[in-house]
């Protein structure tokens, strides 16, 4: 039973603060900058998928390319998501996945450091 809880405890933590920041991020959207309801559950999905990606590419698969690479790579795909959830086909992609590749990067170099 405790090889379960190690196994799975990373990833259901950084699931769930990906998810409480999200929502941080979904609601400052919703608040500041009067954005609708779809752009709050964008930001949830996005920042689970955020950090799953990230438990997953950098603790479990244990890929190579440093771990600033791999963060960029996750934030790449829950931008990817954000956009398929909060804007029509035809608006910025190219933009969102931009933040996220920033985002990403600048996460993983950032917890890098602090280890």
């Amino acid at each position: 039973m405790a090889g379960i809880r190690e196994i799975y405890g990373t990833l259901m933590r950084r699931a769930i603060t990906g998810a409480i920041l999200g929502a941080i991020g979904g609601a400052i959207q919703m608040g500041f900058f009067k954005q609708g309801v779809m752009h709050l559950f964008a930001a949830v999905a996005a920042g689970v998928v955020y950090m799953a990606a990230w438990v997953l590419l950098t603790d479990w698969l244990k890929l190579a390319g440093g771990k600033v690479l791999l963060g960029a790579v996750a934030g790449l795909l829950a931008a990817i998501l954000w956009w398929a959830i909060a804007m029509p086909a035809e608006h910025v992609f190219l933009q969102a996945a931009v933040a996220g590749i920033c985002f990403g990067a600048t996460y993983a170099w950032s917890d890098r450091r602090m280890t």
